[in-house]
Formats: structure tokens, C-alpha cells, sequence
């Protein structure tokens, strides 16, 4: 469930970042802030990047960072970041509106989380809503809602 690892204060709306590690570091910031992961963490995710693609681009707009556990997670948790302008993580790659930051300390207690956000990505016009949205409220009110709906 994604209100088992999202908090209010981990989703924000950015005018725009100048490039794909700034998109990375912005939509971690918050998990960084409270704790959650270490620097590590993000540098772990541009550096596992330069050698290997953007691999968490899932789609147009979305993109799910995420990084080994052991490279810096220290508490599960989830973060949402909005870019009012799309950024693209390769030349040749989607462009990239919505940012949903995942720190998981292992590989199985987020499944649940990835089933219901697999569930959102996939929703018609979900994602159109959320890269919409007036402010950062409204986005988490939506995922509040969206999970409300997949769970009963």
C-alpha cells in the first residue's frame, strides 16, 4: 500500500532541474532530510546510471529511482516529486514528469507498494493527473485516493 510508505511531506512539485543527476538528487532529497537513505544512496543510483542506462525509467513521465538496499537505505519509505518541465534521463530516452523515489531495505517488504504504483502507471490518465496537479497536496491527496480504490 503506497500510504504504508508515503508521507505528505515526501511529495513536491519542481519547476524544473537542469539535468538527470540533479533529477535524482531533488527526488531523494526528502528521503535524505528524514533519514531514510544516506548520500550514498543517490550517488550508488547516478553511479549504477553512468554504467548501465537510466534502467528506472519505466515509461513517458515516469520514472521509479530506486537503488540497492545495502547502498545506503536505512528505513523503508517513498517520494514523489512532480517537474512542472520533463527532463530526459538519455538523448534518446521518454521524457520524464513524475519521480517516484523508492527506498526499500530489502527485496520483498515493498511488494505490495510496486502493485499498487505498477497499478497507477498503468491507470488511464493517472499519471496525466498527477503531472497536473495545482500543488503538492493535491498530488498526495490523489495517491491517498488511488490507494483507497485499489485496496478495498
Amino acid at each position: 500500500m503506497i500510504l504504508d510508505m508515503l508521507k505528505e511531506e515526501n511529495v513536491q512539485i519542481v519547476e524544473r532541474v537542469d539535468n538527470w543527476k540533479e533529477a535524482i538528487t531533488v527526488s531523494l532529497q526528502s528521503l535524505l532530510d528524514q533519514g531514510y537513505v544516506t548520500e550514498e544512496y543517490g550517488k550508488s543510483i547516478i553511479q549504477i546510471t553512468e554504467e548501465m542506462g537510466p534502467y528506472y525509467v519505466l515509461t513517458e513521465n515516469v520514472a521509479l529511482i530506486h537503488g540497492r538496499p545495502e547502498s545506503g537505505v536505512l528505513k523503508k519509505q517513498l517520494a514523489v516529486t512532480v517537474l512542472r518541465n520533463p527532463i530526459k534521463f538519455s538523448e534518446d530516452g521518454y521524457p520524464v514528469r513524475l519521480l517516484v523515489a523508492l527506498a526499500a531495505t530489502d527485496s520483498e517488504s515493498h511488494l505490495s507498494v510496486m502493485q499498487t504504483l505498477a497499478e497507477l502507471f498503468m491507470s488511464e490518465g493517472a499519471i496525466d493527473d498527477l503531472v497536473n496537479a495545482r500543488d503538492a497536496k493535491q498530488v498526495y491527496e490523489y495517491l491517498v485516493e488511488f490507494d483507497r480504490k485499489v485496496q478495498n
